[in-house]
């Protein structure tokens, strides 16, 4: 029922840009577990290269150790959908192995390209989490509504799934977490592999999306753990 769903995933957004799509009400109660990929070539080289580069050895034993782990927990996951980027694609390949899944890619969950065109506002202090600059930069506006969209997808497109795996980029995690937040302005520090579960339908908070937790990397001894 899931999987001829996901053929949903791979139609490209026509959602116009600067606009923002909030997640639909969620009536059946929903898990949204998201991972960074592992430690990619880019992220051990000196100058700027390849947009899409490959794991390197670190990076793919870190994708093992972390589907070693959820397929020991006891919460286990309806399906996993990733980046069609190589370094996510490749994590969340090796991470279905263990769980005994496909992966359904969506498109539009590949990482923030439009550096020059600008990023998330600042807040306008510590204690006022609001944007100090209310209009969004062109190049984070369009990343936010492209996210947001394919978010609104595979929601919709898996309804009815208990727990979703979403293997994707620091950069895009980190819309998806302001998505699910309501605000543009929170910042995340996330590990290769890293781990953080959203929760629609927790029977002490309905009606809003609960954090569990962000960027959790006890599957990774301190010496593999990489950003």
């Amino acid at each position: 029922m899931y999987f001829r769903r996901a053929a949903l995933l791979f139609e490209r957004s026509t959602v116009p840009a600067f606009v923002f799509l909030p997640l639909p009400i969620i009536i059946a109660p929903m898990k949204l577990l998201l991972a960074r990929h592992g430690q990619s070539e880019w992220q051990v080289k000196t100058a700027d290269g390849d947009l899409n580069p490959p794991l390197t050895a670190l990076g793919e034993s870190q994708a093992h150790r972390l589907g070693e782990y959820l397929a020991a927990d006891g919460d286990p996951i309806t399906a996993i959908i990733a980046s069609p980027y190589q370094r996510a694609r490749r994590t969340a390949e090796i991470v279905a192995s263990y769980l005994g899944l496909p992966v359904a890619i969506e498109p539009d969950f590949r990482e923030f390209d439009e550096w020059a065109a600008g990023w998330a506002p600042l807040a306008v202090s510590m204690w006022d989490m609001s944007p100090a600059t209310p209009e969004l930069k062109p190049g984070y506006s369009r990343f936010r509504t492209r996210v947001a969209a394919a978010l609104r997808r595979v929601v919709e497109s898996f309804d009815g799934a208990d727990q979703l795996l979403l293997v994707t980029h620091a950069g895009t995690i980190g819309a998806q977490v302001r998505i699910l937040f309501g605000s543009d302005t929170p910042r995340l520090w996330l590990n290769n592999t890293g781990l953080s579960l959203f929760e629609w339908g927790h029977p002490e908070r309905e009606g809003s999306w609960v954090v569990h937790y962000l960027n959790r990397v006890e599957h990774l001894p301190t010496p593999m753990r990489t950003a």
